[in-house]
C-alpha cells in the first residue's frame, strides 16, 4: 500500500453498523473524550514496552456508528466481533462483549497520542490496556469491522460484513 500523506488518513467503520463512517485521527481526538491507558506489555522482539496512550473508547466510536445488535439484548450484544485491520495487513479480534460495560468492561482505546506524540502521520493505533503481549496494538489502523457470529439470518441481514439495509 502506498504511504498516504497525512491529510488522507482514515478509519473506515464498517460492516454490521447503520452508519458507515470514516474518521481521521484528528476527528478521533475532536468528536470523543479522550481516556487515557499507561500500559506495559511484553512484546516479542523488544521485551518488555512501556507507553502512554490516549485517544476515545473504541465502544463509543462504535455506538455512534449504531452496531446493529439490540443493545436491550445481552445476548444479542454478545455474539458481534470487531475486526480491526492495520495499513501493513495485521489484523485481529476482538468480541464486544470485552469491551461492553454489562461484560469484560475492558477500556479498549483507538489511540490518537502515543507518549504525547500525535499519531496523525502514521494513522491511529488500537491499545487493549488488559493483554499482557502487544500482539493485539494495530498500529496504523485502517478498518474497523464489526460481524455478527450466527446462524443464516445474519448472512441476510449483514452478508459479509456489509452495512445494514444494504445489498450484499
Amino acid at each position: 500500500m502506498t504511504h498516504k500523506r497525512v491529510a488522507e488518513r482514515h478509519i473506515a467503520v464498517v460492516g454490521a453498523v447503520g452508519r458507515p463512517v470514516e474518521l481521521s485521527v484528528a476527528q478521533l481526538r475532536e468528536r470523543w473524550p479522550q481516556r487515557t491507558a499507561a500500559v506495559t506489555f511484553d512484546c516479542a522482539t523488544s521485551g518488555p514496552r512501556a507507553h502512554t496512550f490516549t485517544g476515545p473508547l473504541l465502544r463509543e466510536v462504535i455506538t455512534e456508528a449504531g452496531p446493529g445488535f439490540d443493545p436491550a439484548r445481552r445476548k444479542d450484544r454478545s455474539r458481534f466481533l470487531l475486526e480491526i485491520t492495520g495499513e501493513d495487513g495485521h489484523a485481529t479480534v476482538l468480541s464486544w462483549a470485552e469491551i461492553d460495560p454489562d461484560f469484560g468492561d475492558s477500556p479498549v482505546l483507538l489511540a490518537t497520542t502515543l507518549d504525547g506524540n500525535r499519531l496523525d502521520g502514521v494513522g491511529a493505533q488500537l491499545v487493549v490496556p488488559s493483554d499482557r503481549c502487544g500482539a493485539r496494538y494495530i498500529s496504523g489502523i485502517t478498518q474497523v469491522r464489526l460481524r455478527a457470529c450466527g446462524g443464516a439470518a445474519d448472512q441476510l441481514a449483514y452478508g459479509d460484513g456489509g452495512a445494514i439495509g444494504r445489498p450484499v
